[in-house]
């Protein structure tokens, strides 16, 4: 179990690739520094998710609605007992619970790759990893750290769509919906950074096996 931290660490850190004597990029051989962004963001959205919902929690009647911003934002104070936008709302509580401890535990697995990964990307590409990662984990800390006192999730925030008001959501939602382009971009600039990584390996092993002339 040591050991697989460490290796896990080591990972984390952009360390692993250095200590077997580099990569095949060379910001292989840099440090990782982006989990202290993504930290940050992290807890950031997640205390504010926590504190908004703790102040609704507080201050607007179960059901209660209130229109903030007129004919555009209303408070509308509900508990979600489903998943997000809904989801499995006809599952029994057990399904329910197995779907969202499986769905965390892949999410934080494609966290994990992403910011174990995300330093080998351009300088000017990195802040993006950082920040899908940052939103991500902070919306699925914000809404399964609430899970994990009591299943509901408090849902407070609703949009007006033409003569409707959208079902509320909270700050751990819009996260998580804001995280959704920053991974179909991090996914895009990982593609360029294999292709363009893939012409300087093959020229590398043509003059590797052009013979020398004597």
């Amino acid at each position: 179990m040591s050991s697989l931290a460490t290796r896990l660490s080591r990972r984390l850190q952009g360390s692993r690739r250095r200590h077997r004597g580099g990569g095949r990029r060379a910001t292989d051989r840099e440090p990782n520094r982006g989990w202290i962004p993504s930290l940050a963001i992290a807890l950031s959205v997640a205390g504010l998710d926590w504190m908004v919902k703790w102040s609704v929690a507080s201050h607007v009647p179960l059901h209660g609605f209130d229109v903030v911003v007129p004919g555009r934002v209303a408070l509308w104070h509900v508990r979600n007992p489903a998943m997000i936008l809904g989801l499995y709302d006809g599952l029994p509580l057990t399904g329910r619970k197995m779907i969202a401890v499986g769905a965390a535990c892949l999410g934080t697995l494609v966290l994990f790759e992403v910011l174990s990964r995300g330093h080998r990307l351009a300088r000017k590409r990195r802040k993006w990893a950082w920040l899908f990662v940052g939103l991500a984990s902070g919306g699925m800390l914000g809404n399964l750290g609430e899970r994990a006192f009591h299943w509901g999730v408090t849902d407070y925030l609703s949009f007006r769509w033409g003569d409707i008001w959208l079902p509320p959501g909270n700050v751990a939602d819009v996260a998580l919906f804001l995280s959704v382009p920053l991974a179909a971009a991090v996914i895009v600039f990982e593609l360029q950074a294999r292709a363009q990584r893939r012409p300087v390996s093959e020229a590398r092993a043509e003059s590797e096996t052009v013979p020398t002339s004597s």
